[in-house]
């Protein structure tokens, strides 16, 4: 059994002057709530903007092991066995594990976005133990291995030649 592969992402502490014009934006706008429509709705604006930005604001733990995906965030974990998902790619912000096989405008809705570290070769103290972190490429790695390469687009490119139908084909013959 191979070792989990493991890594956590916070988006506060990797960007900390976002994190500060975010913050007071949140301050401001609680406060302007709780003075203009009493402190009820300003309770309720805090709670809704928790929910809305806990991801941003506290750290997740992705873990791969041999039977799935777990993503930890804080307040829920999320298990996903590998046998759900068929490929993955790329985005700008991490990768997204597809169920779908091919291309499908579904991806980002039902697949799996992980965030991938920023600070990739600095040292992490996780659950009080002291690990490297994970960088990118051992991420990309791993994926690699898991799945095989996508099948090739069977779709008709506007660079391809079109294929011959029955009739241009019975036309070709040599009789």
């Amino acid at each position: 059994m191979a070792e989990p592969l493991s890594w956590t992402v916070h988006r506060a502490k990797e960007m900390p002057g976002k994190t500060v014009v975010v913050s007071v934006f949140i301050l401001v706008f609680v406060g302007f709530s709780w003075v203009v429509f009493g402190p009820m709705l300003g309770l309720l604006a805090v709670v809704v903007l928790f929910v809305a930005l806990n991801t941003y604001f506290l750290p997740i733990t992705y873990t791969f092991t041999d039977k799935g995906i777990e993503v930890d965030k804080r307040f829920f974990t999320a298990r996903y066995e590998w046998k759900q998902f068929r490929r993955w790619f790329r985005t700008s912000g991490g990768i997204v594990i597809s169920p779908f096989s091919r291309k499908n405008y579904l991806d980002n809705f039902r697949g799996v976005h992980l965030l991938l570290p920023a600070d990739a070769g600095k040292a992490r103290k996780t659950n009080s133990e002291c690990r490297m972190s994970v960088r990118t490429e051992d991420i990309v790695a791993y994926l690699e291995k898991r799945f095989a390469p996508p099948p090739p687009d069977d779709r008709l490119k506007l660079d391809d030649e079109p294929k011959p139908g029955p009739a241009e084909v019975r036309s070709q013959k040599p009789e």
